[in-house]
C-alpha cells in the first residue's frame, strides 16, 4: 500500500518549516516547469512564424492586390482594409460567416505588413489573462515570478488571434484596454514578487527604446488582427463596445454570385475556360438554398468541389447530376454542409430540403429524397 498522505498543521512553526523544505526539495527534483498540452495551446500556436523577410516600413502606405487564390472575396474587403490601416487604425477585426477566408486573409495581411515575422493563436474558452498578458508562476525556492503571456512575448510583431470570440474577450485582453486607448497601464505584478518596494510591471502604449526591466512596450510593427465568426456571436463571448471601437471592423461576406464562383474555380482547376450553362449549377443552387437559412462561406463548397472531382473525375459539374453522380452530391452535402446547419428552425429545414431535392434532381418521394429530408430535419430544432 502507498504511504499515507502527510497532513501538516500550518499553525505549528516546525511543521510549516518542514512543509516549505519539502516543497523546495520537490521543485529541485522536478527541474524546470513543464507545461501541459492544454496550458500551452496559445504558446504553441504562437510559434507559427518564419524568419523575417521584410514587410512594409512604418508609416508606408498600404496597397493591397486581391489574392487570386482567395476566390469570392469582395473588392470592398481589400478597399476597407486599406482605408482602415492608412487612416491610422492599427488593429483590425475580420468578421463574417464561417468559411469566407477570414483566417487566410488575416495571415496574408500580417505577412504583407511585417514579412514572415508574425504570430498566430486560436481563441479558446480556457484562456485567462494569464495566458495572454501574463501572471505569476512558481519557481524553484518556493517563490513566484511574473512570466509574460503570448501577447507580451510577441510585442514586436503582428499577432493574429483567430476566432477571438471563443475566449472571454474582455477578461482576456481587458488589461490592454488602456493601452489600446493610448495610455500606459500598470499590471498587478511586481518585478520582484517578494519585495513590496519592487516596481510593478507596466505596459506602455508606444515603442520605447530602451525599456526598463519592468516595462513592456510594443514595437512599431505590433498590431492585433483578429477574426470572429458572426454565426457564433450570439452563443459565444462578445466584446464590449468600449473595446470593440479600438478595432477597425471589416465584414468578409460569402460570395454573392455563387454561379460565377463555381465557374471561376473550375476554370482555375482546368487551366482555361469551361463550358457555361444558362441556369445555376447544382452546387450553386444548393448553396443559395443553404444561404437563405444560414449564410455559409466558400470553404465547404471548395471541399465539396474537390471531393466531387475525386469521386467522379471528368464529370460535368455545371450541369444537372445524372445517375451515380446524384449519390456523390448527396455525400458531399452530408459531409460538408449538414454539420453547419445544426440548430436551424424546422420550417427552414423543410424548405431547404425541398430546394436541395430540386437542385440535385432527385425524384420526390424517392428513397434518396426522403433520406435527405430526414437528415436535414434531424439538425433542426
Amino acid at each position: 500500500m502507498p504511504d499515507p498522505i502527510k497532513v501538516f498543521n500550518l499553525v505549528d512553526d516546525d511543521e510549516r518549516e518542514t512543509l516549505k523544505q519539502q516543497v523546495e526539495q520537490a521543485f529541485r527534483e522536478a527541474g524546470p516547469v513543464k507545461r501541459s498540452a492544454s496550458s500551452t495551446a496559445a504558446e504553441t500556436s504562437a510559434e507559427e512564424e518564419e524568419d523575417d523577410t521584410g514587410g512594409l516600413a512604418p508609416g508606408e502606405t498600404v496597397r493591397l492586390t486581391p489574392f487570386e487564390d482567395l476566390i469570392g472575396i469582395d473588392p470592398s474587403v481589400y478597399r476597407q482594409i486599406e482605408i482602415a490601416l492608412n487612416s491610422g487604425k492599427r488593429h483590425l477585426m475580420l468578421y463574417g460567416p464561417p468559411g469566407t477566408g477570414k483566417t487566410t486573409l488575416a495571415r496574408r495581411l500580417a505577412g504583407i505588413l511585417n514579412g514572415r515575422k508574425w504570430a498566430l493563436i486560436t481563441g479558446s474558452s480556457d484562456w485567462s489573462s494569464q495566458e495572454i498578458i501574463g501572471g505569476y508562476q512558481p519557481i524553484s525556492g518556493g517563490s513566484i515570478k511574473f512570466f509574460p503571456g503570448v501577447l507580451l512575448r510577441n510585442f514586436d510583431r503582428p499577432l493574429v488571434i483567430d476566432e477571438l470570440n471563443r475566449c472571454d474577450i474582455d477578461k482576456v485582453i481587458g488589461p490592454l484596454f488602456t493601452v489600446l486607448s493610448g495610455q500606459a497601464t500598470m499590471l498587478p505584478y511586481r518585478l520582484n514578487a517578494d519585495d513590496v518596494d519592487s516596481p510593478q510591471y507596466v505596459i506602455l502604449p508606444t515603442q520605447k527604446i530602451p525599456t526598463d526591466q519592468h516595462e513592456f512596450a510594443p514595437s512599431v510593427h505590433w498590431r492585433l488582427i483578429a477574426t470572429i465568426n458572426s454565426i457564433d456571436k450570439a452563443a459565444l463571448y462578445q466584446m464590449s463596445y468600449a473595446l470593440s471601437r479600438r478595432f477597425g471592423w471589416i465584414f468578409v461576406d460569402a460570395p454573392k454570385d455563387t454561379k460565377s464562383f463555381i465557374e471561376t474555380y473550375l476554370e482555375k482547376k482546368a487551366g482555361g475556360k469551361v463550358g457555361m450553362m444558362e441556369g445555376n449549377p447544382p452546387l450553386a443552387q444548393m448553396w443559395d438554398a443553404v444561404n437563405e437559412v444560414r449564410t455559409i462561406g466558400a470553404a465547404p463548397i471548395l471541399d465539396a468541389l474537390s471531393a466531387l472531382q475525386q469521386i467522379a473525375p471528368g464529370s460535368d459539374l455545371l450541369t444537372g447530376p445524372k445517375g451515380e453522380l446524384r449519390s456523390a452530391y448527396l455525400d458531399v452535402f452530408d459531409l460538408f454542409m449538414l454539420p453547419l446547419l445544426d440548430g436551424i428552425m424546422r420550417h427552414e429545414a423543410e424548405k431547404l430540403a425541398e430546394k436541395v431535392v430540386a437542385a440535385f434532381d432527385l425524384n420526390e418521394g424517392s428513397e434518396e429524397a426522403d433520406g435527405l429530408q430526414r437528415r436535414i430535419l434531424s439538425v433542426a430544432v
